[in-house]
């Protein structure tokens, strides 16, 4: 029942900060109305080893005269195989070989974010968000997130933008291992564009959240990226994503009283602070 609850008011916070500001939106014809940008990549290995890797993302984005309404969502998902091979027969003149192949996925990362953004002045904007992300491979099986503040536009040119803004959050997080835990903190969030020639775009994306409830619990996702424009509708883009938690989550791994020698218990301990993810995309523009 409290999982329902949750779940419900991240959702609420969201739709409800928004809904007045986008009700009362006046359009305008000279705007674009939609805009979408889908991104894809995959690599495919086989022969003396196999694994498959799939990434992809999907921003939706619907404009109005002085506010944003943006749907970012993706996911990246790898998977390996290990290849065993037997030989049957009587010996090196006889045999005939079979293979083995286990499948086991080595890792994924999915997200889904709503955000709503509206105008105050030429400079500040007020702004409610709600997301979701799964990493059970940094050991997280849900992270429910709802956050509202307010952000100023500090550079706005002809090639630049740069947008930076504060605000307050409510999350619900489950960890593999360990409790269910509920926090309200703090989130500072940059966006920076720049056209860096009339085909390269740079984008630069940082998120940083403070846990109030434990202040050593803090996060960041330092996002950056080029795309390089083939034609008005495809471009390729290579992008560097950091992930960093200062409490990393638990593993449970096997405890051996020697060096390769037997198994007499388990122990939990730390996964890794910092997570990196490199990306090559193909981005198709709507």
């Amino acid at each position: 029942m409290f999982r329902v609850s949750v779940r419900s008011s991240l959702i609420l916070l969201a739709l409800f900060t928004s809904l007045p500001h986008f009700i009362a939106a006046q359009e305008s014809d000279s705007l674009p109305r939609w805009t979408d940008k889908a991104e894809v990549s995959f690599v495919l290995t086989s022969g003396n080893s196999e694994s498959t890797s799939l990434g992809v993302r999907n921003a939706l984005t619907r404009n109005f005269d002085s506010s944003r309404l943006r749907l970012d969502a993706g996911g990246i998902r790898v998977e390996s195989g290990t290849i065993t091979r037997t030989a049957v027969g009587t010996g090196q003149a006889d045999f005939t070989v079979s293979e083995q192949i286990d499948r086991e996925t080595t890792a994924e990362n999915y997200f889904a974010k709503l955000r709503f953004d509206h105008e105050l002045s030429d400079r500040t904007y007020a702004y409610s968000s709600g997301g979701w992300s799964r990493n059970r491979f940094s050991g997280i099986d849900n992270l429910w997130v709802g956050a509202a503040g307010f952000g100023i536009n500090l550079v706005s040119s002809d090639r630049s933008t740069f947008d930076v803004d504060l605000g307050a959050t409510i999350a619900r997080e489950d960890r593999i291992i360990g409790e269910t835990e509920t926090f309200g903190g703090l989130r500072l969030t940059w966006e920076y564009k720049r056209q860096v020639t009339e085909t390269a775009e740079f984008l630069s994306h940082l998120v940083i959240d403070e846990n109030l409830s434990d202040t050593e619990d803090l996060r960041a996702e330092f996002d950056n990226s080029i795309g390089v424009a083939i034609s008005n509708v495809l471009a390729l883009k290579t992008g560097l994503k950091l992930l960093f938690d200062n409490q990393p989550a638990l593993e449970q791994v096997d405890l051996l009283n020697a060096p390769a020698g037997t198994v007499i218990g388990s122990v939990f301990t730390p996964l890794n602070e910092v997570d990196t993810q490199i990306t090559v995309s193909l981005v198709v523009s709507l």
